[in-house]
């Protein structure tokens, strides 16, 4: 018994030793610090140096779309392409267009023609457009001194706030097939006078007109003795009167841009001279008849010859 007492008194000696060793060992003040020496590799690292800017990417595209200016423009509506004329009036159309971003206000729209040895001219003008929005004006041909022939029309389209569309439909040409106009402003006046008492019946006179330039090949002078209005004190023809062609007898004729002619008759003491008429004439037809000086009908008395 006595030899279990000694050893368990050894065994808590030895405890308590190792429980003050811990006990000394926490609670003894640190370790003063190493002796200055080589610095640690990891106090010795200098700061990491700023990583280099990376571009900004470039902007991706997205589906908004630049802006396209405004552009006007248009398309024929008359004349047809290659169409015949046959007045000295036409009407003159077209369809305004406008694509592009913005708005304008159509203004006007002008028609011009050019012929042949012609410059270009304005035939006329579109202020404003019908309900069906179509641009139309009526251009009178003979007025603008177009002659007949070929003729090449265009227009160009006008819009606030826009460069004009010069022309936008290209050319439109045609065939200005007229017939020339009746001349007009006839002044007959008698130059030589038949001398009866020696037989010579022979009459000179001067005949004067004006007409379009461009229009006639020719004039062409004539002499009828028909009568168709029979009347007493009235004159054989008046304007509407129809003329029997197997009647007419040509007695001058002169190139088309001659605007007078001496015409020589052969005159009667009774009558004098029938019916002067004059016409133009060029490919497309003759012009109808100008009544230069018409025979006044006078019917015989129950003792008179008629000569």
């Amino acid at each position: 018994m006595t030899g279990t007492t000694s050893r368990s008194v050894t065994a808590l000696l030895t405890v308590i030793v190792l429980v003050a060793g811990c006990s000394t060992s926490s609670t003894s003040p640190s370790p003063s610090p190493a002796a200055a020496g080589p610095t640690s590799p990891l106090a010795t690292l200098a700061p990491p140096s700023a990583a280099p800017l990376t571009p900004a990417p470039a902007a991706e595209p997205t589906d908004a779309q630049t802006p396209e200016p405004l552009v006007i423009g248009g398309t024929w509506l008359r004349p047809k392409a290659s169409a015949t004329l046959t007045s000295y009036t036409t009407i003159l159309s077209a369809k305004t267009t406008a694509s592009g971003d913005g708005v304008t206000t159509f203004t006007k729209v002008v028609f011009s023609a050019t012929s042949a040895g012609a410059k270009k001219k304005v035939m006329c003008t579109a202020t404003k457009p019908a309900d069906s929005g179509d641009w139309t004006c009526k251009a009178n041909l003979l007025a603008m001194g177009v002659p007949p022939g070929k003729v090449t029309f265009s227009f160009d389209v006008y819009g606030e706030g826009v460069p004009v569309a010069r022309s936008p439909a290209g050319p439109r040409r045609v065939t200005y097939a007229v017939v020339p106009p009746r001349p007009a402003n006839t002044r007959w006046e008698q130059v030589q006078a038949p001398n009866f008492d020696s037989g010579d019946n022979t009459a000179i006179y001067r005949l004067r007109w004006s007409a379009p330039a461009g229009y006639a090949d020719e004039f062409l002078v004539y002499e009828t003795h028909e009568c168709p209005r029979e009347n007493t004190g009235t004159p054989c023809f008046v304007a509407g009167t129809p003329v029997g062609a197997s009647q007419l007898e040509r007695v001058a004729r002169v190139p088309g841009d001659a605007r007078s002619v001496k015409v020589r008759l052969t005159e009667h003491d009774c009558d004098g001279h029938g019916t002067i008429l004059l016409r133009a004439r060029n490919a497309y037809g003759r012009s109808v008849f100008a009544i230069v000086e018409t025979f006044i009908w006078n019917s015989p008395g129950p003792y008179e010859n008629y000569c």
